[in-house]
């Protein structure tokens, strides 16, 4: 009889967290019994379409103690959602209480909130994924959490030797690397330079850093084109406004309707499905994120040999190694990312080094079979 396992995922926006987890648990179904259980939306769409045992809510609650996510003057209005989520969060869970879990995964730390009314329900062990940079400074969040954790969580999931620096718990916290399911790779022709951005529209990936690259460039430079892929978070006119006159979330829809109407070389892509028609067209990934964190596309790209730029401040060689697999600057510095960029525009044979690095990197450490053992193993242990 296969183990049962509960997957709990708190975002509505399919994104970097979501399609990590569905390239695990589509491997590995043959092994165990996924019941999950997310808020509709993007999320729910996908796994119902992979035909996963699904059950949706409106929201689920969770509290974020990651370095982007503290609760501070304004943001703190985003506990009332909490508050407000935790109505369908219990419903849902206690109406999931005779499915007799085995054990539970939860998808992202801000989920450990949970722990308390997840183990008195099912009385299970659980475990947890770290996708982000825990926050290292104590505050009534970070200590709560940090409490729950050692009580009721048994074994962490981090995705890199960054998240594993700041884990809560290091004795009870592995390395398992996200994987990707790319088809062929292809080589480069280079006949144009196109420069790729694929992530949420927001303030937290440094999209507004990014377009005063791309003004900055284009002043120099008028052959390279952008290839941004991705929507924005929220597209409510109101509430969009709302929430960036509280200071929540920052309002690019003007930034981004004025590169769409004036010649920016930026070619907006929206959603897209195919990741590999995508990754074949550019020569360069970027990720300009504020959140000191690399993003799953750097991962998918170096898949496909293709290096990047990336703002980060901690740098673990396991994920990127800079001036070999590509060029890691500080947020914000704005000359030296238009001088790497222009620097690889004009020197192909260094941007095919960095490349053929970048794929060597991803073998080392994201190889599918060796993570998938490491992951099959957490979930026969606990």
């Amino acid at each position: 009889m296969k183990k049962k396992i509960l997957i709990i995922h708190h975002h509505k926006k399919f994104g970097g967290a979501s399609k990590s987890l569905s390239e695990y648990l589509k491997n590995l179904k043959k092994n165990y019994e996924f019941d999950i259980v997310c808020p509709y939306g993007t999320t729910y769409d996908f796994f119902k379409k992979e035909k996963f045992s699904l059950k949706g809510l409106r929201g689920i609650s969770c509290i974020n103690i990651t370095e982007v996510g503290l609760y501070k003057n304004f943001r703190l209005i985003l506990l009332l959602r909490e508050i407000y989520y935790l109505i369908f969060t219990i419903y849902t869970f206690y109406k999931l209480k005779n499915n007799n879990y085995d054990l539970v995964h939860l998808n992202d730390s801000s989920l450990i909130i949970l722990a308390p009314l997840i183990k008195k329900i099912y009385k299970v062990n659980i475990i947890c994924h770290i996708r982000t940079r825990i926050e290292k400074k104590k505050n009534l969040f970070t200590n709560l959490i940090k409490n729950i954790s050692k009580r009721y969580i048994s074994c962490f999931i981090c995705i890199d030797q960054s998240t594993y620096s700041t884990s809560i718990m290091k004795s009870r916290s592995q390395i398992v690397y996200n994987i990707f399911s790319g088809n062929k790779i292809f080589k480069k022709k280079y006949n144009n330079f196109n420069v790729g951005f694929i992530g949420a529209l927001d303030f937290h990936k440094g999209l507004d850093f990014f377009f005063e690259c791309i003004k900055s460039i284009n002043k120099k430079n008028k052959k390279i084109k952008f290839l941004i892929a991705g929507e924005l978070t929220i597209k409510n006119a109101f509430l969009i406004k709302l929430l960036s006159m509280l200071g929540i979330k920052k309002n690019f829809n003007k930034e981004i309707n004025n590169f769409k109407n004036n010649n920016h070389n930026c070619i907006f892509l929206g959603n897209i499905s195919k990741l590999e028609k995508f990754y074949n067209k550019i020569d360069l990934i970027v990720f300009p994120s504020r959140m000191n964190a690399l993003g799953r596309p750097i991962i998918e790209a170096s898949y496909y040999g293709i290096p990047s730029i990336v703002c980060l401040k901690n740098i673990f060689s396991d994920t990127i190694q800079n001036n070999k697999t590509g060029f890691v600057i500080k947020f914000g510095n704005k000359k030296m990312f238009v001088n790497y960029l222009l620097r690889l525009y004009k020197n192909k044979k260094l941007l095919n080094n960095l490349g053929k690095n970048a794929r060597k990197n991803y073998i080392k450490t994201h190889d599918t079979k060796k993570n998938l053992n490491k992951m099959d193993k957490i979930f026969s242990k606990y």
